[in-house]
């Protein structure tokens, strides 16, 4: 961390590098402070973007980069304690 640091972000995961780089943006200087050693690779893990999520990535100016790699889902399943919901 440095003194001219405006803003200490906690959590380098989406939400803290999503911080970061709006702010950056804006030239705001900032750090972001991450407890973990290194990035957690689990496999089968994944991802789920929905429209407000891509609008986000637009405004950050990273969604064309990450559409390259996307996925699109035809239907997904959310299992909750109230039980199954298909989309």
């Amino acid at each position: 961390m440095d003194d001219n640091d405006d803003v200490v972000i906690i959590g380098a995961g989406i939400c803290g590098l999503a911080t970061a780089l709006a702010l950056h943006k804006k030239g705001i200087k900032g750090v972001v402070m991450e407890r973990s050693e290194s990035l957690r690779n689990v496999t089968g893990a994944g991802i789920a973007v929905r429209p407000n999520g891509w609008r986000a990535l637009d405004q950050l100016g990273v969604a064309e980069i990450l559409r390259h790699t996307a996925v699109p889902l035809n239907w997904y399943l959310i299992h909750c304690f109230l039980g199954l919901f298909c989309f």
